[in-house]
Parts: C-alpha cells; structure tokens; sequence
C-alpha cells in the first residue's frame, strides 16, 4: 500500500470515528496501531528518500559548476587562439581589391578580418535619461509590507504555504 492510499485510509477511518460518536473498541485500537505502523515504516522510506535525491541535487549542482567551468575556460582558449590568428591574418593576409578586406587562405580555410562597429558606454552615468531604459518589476516586499498595514492591494493576496521540515 502506497502512501496515498494509507493516507486516505486514515482519513475514512477518522470519519468512521467521528461517525460513531469516538466509540473505541480494542479492535479498532488493533486497527489503528496497524495504520500507524505502516505509516511509520512509508513515511521513513519516503524521508529516506527524499534525503538521497536531495544529496543527488548536491551533486549534480557541484557537477554543473565543474562542467560550466570547464566550458568557461574552454571558451577564453578560443577567445585567445580567435585572437593570436586575427594578429596573424593582420601580418599575413593579403588585401583583397575588391572588397579592401586582409584574407588568408589555407588548402582547408579561408580567413579573412571584417570591420564592425559597436558602441562603448565609458560612463554610464553622462548619458542622458532618453536612452535608458527602466525594467517595470513588482516588489513583493513591498506588497507584502503595504498588506501587513491593512490596505488592500488590487490583484494581490496572502497565500499560505505549508512546508515539510525533516532533521
């Protein structure tokens, strides 16, 4: 039997008991010690459980910052092989007379160097409102403080959340 299915056994079996007005026979306490103990026994599988996934959690988030490091310093390799060969296409590469463009060919590749323009912010603070924009972002803390002074807040309410603590 499953844990839901124990749970809703307990709950028939308390409205039974409400029903009869609380009315305990010594088997209905036979009864009752079996459901507890069977409870006893899911319940410690289920925390167990629960406490091996958890430590699985533990582990792959120590997994995904290893990969992720990983991948960053794979990525700052190519940034800098990307760079010793664009300094190397600026030495080596012939000007193309068409397009004006240093190009380098290999049996396998061609390379060639292409402009762009980006813009560079040096300092944030001398550009003019105009230009910034501003994320619209609501303050639960907020809400939550104007709440907990009585106002009514139009599209907001307390919920209450019930959480398991297992030590």
């Amino acid at each position: 039997m499953n844990l839901w299915e124990l749970t809703q056994e307990e709950l028939s079996f308390i409205a039974l008991m409400e029903e009869t007005g609380g009315e305990v026979t010594d088997e209905i306490l036979e009864e009752l010690n079996i459901r507890r103990e069977n409870f006893e026994a899911k319940a410690e599988s289920y925390t167990k459980l629960i406490m091996k996934l958890e430590s699985e959690v533990d582990i792959a988030a120590t997994e995904i910052k290893r990969i992720q490091s990983l991948k960053k310093t794979k990525e700052n390799t190519i940034e800098r092989l990307r760079e010793a060969l664009k300094t190397a296409v600026m030495v080596f590469g012939r000007e193309d007379a068409k397009t004006g463009k240093k190009r380098y060919e290999t049996p396998l590749f061609k390379l060639s160097l292409r402009h762009t323009k980006s813009v560079d912010i040096i300092q944030e603070l001398d550009i003019p409102d105009e230009f910034w924009v501003v994320k619209k972002e609501i303050s639960k803390s907020m809400v939550s403080d104007a709440m907990k002074d009585g106002l009514i807040i139009p599209g907001a309410s307390w919920k209450e959340n019930i959480g398991l603590q297992i030590r």
